[in-house]
């Protein structure tokens, strides 16, 4: 398939892609199948779709590589494969590594991991940049990385670290995702100050829609900050209404996304949780804004 970068800096218009996980159970697997056949990425002008790997890079990556040389195979649509330094050694990391380039899959988003769980080390790849430079040595991957517009949980500096990023590209990376965020204003903060340091790398913007009320703890917890009012009080106005609440933040999600495109953002790309919901109705509509948003500023400029 194609290199995730290349993508970035071929395409005219914003990149689109989302984010799934592999399903422990089997009917889980099926159903997620099913879900994305009949989504058909390809033809909604999907660029690629991340599969992330098990928790605390415990156990072996089969599950995501298999996804991910599903999604190839079968949808015809670029994989990004995820990647922990979490309990990583040289050795699995070499395993793995050559696992996926067997599957064909040219693209990985190396991750520090979560050290929530005290069995979780990360001796041999203590940060992400570290797993970054692992992996280009090793292999001629293309390597993406994570990028927090809010800062995230443990990091005491709020808003992005523009070292650490800095750090992340030094080491090979080639491309960055976004954490997913509510607040529009933080990205764009964060654009300028990557702009005002000369980090030109391509950048996605990460978008989750809150459906739950059960969603809305952990993700404050993830990102580090409050929630914006205005998505508080959709959460109060709906919080008995479990499908209201749904139908509300997809509806702020996708106001966020029209927003984000807007403002000339590289790419879109939606954490979904694997939600069937989620995908059959913000994906039509993403597809559609970028392509409407494209064809209008290709005329604006074929006329001068």
């Amino acid at each position: 398939m194609t290199k995730i970068s290349k993508i970035y800096y071929t395409k005219s218009a914003p990149v689109l892609s989302f984010e799934i996980f592999p399903p422990k159970k089997e009917t889980g697997i099926e159903l997620l199948y099913r879900t994305l056949d009949e989504v058909n990425p390809q033809k909604l002008g999907v660029d690629y779709i991340s599969v992330t790997y098990g928790a605390g890079g415990l156990g072996d990556n089969t599950k995501t590589c298999n996804l991910a040389q599903y999604i190839q195979t079968h949808l015809g649509v670029t994989a990004l494969h995820h990647l922990t330094g979490v309990n990583q050694t040289p050795e699995s990391l070499r395993d793995i590594l050559a696992k996926v380039e067997q599957a064909n899959i040219e693209n990985i988003l190396a991750l520090r991991g979560d050290l929530g769980d005290k069995t979780y080390v990360n001796v041999n790849y203590p940060y992400a940049k570290d797993l970054i430079y692992g992996i280009k040595q090793l292999r001629d991957f293309n390597v993406g990385a994570a990028i927090y517009p809010e800062g995230y949980t443990g990091n005491p500096i709020t808003g992005i670290s523009i070292a650490g990023t800095k750090e992340k590209i030094a080491s090979g990376a080639d491309f960055l995702i976004s954490q997913f965020f509510f607040d529009n204003d933080m990205y764009y903060n964060m654009q300028e100050r990557l702009k005002n340091n000369y980090i030109k790398v391509p950048v996605s913007a990460g978008v989750m829609p809150i459906i739950s009320k059960t969603q809305i703890e952990r993700v404050t917890h993830m990102i580090g900050s409050p929630l914006p009012t205005e998505l508080v009080n959709i959460v109060h106005k709906y919080e008995d209404n479990s499908e209201d609440l749904k139908k509300a933040g997809i509806e702020y999600a996708l106001k966020q996304i029209q927003e984000l495109l807007d403002h000339g953002v590289d790419g879109i790309h939606l954490y979904a949780m694997n939600q069937p919901s989620v995908l059959k109705s913000m994906l039509p509509i993403i597809s559609q804004e970028i392509k409407t948003k494209h064809f209008f500023e290709n005329n604006i400029s074929d006329h001068g």
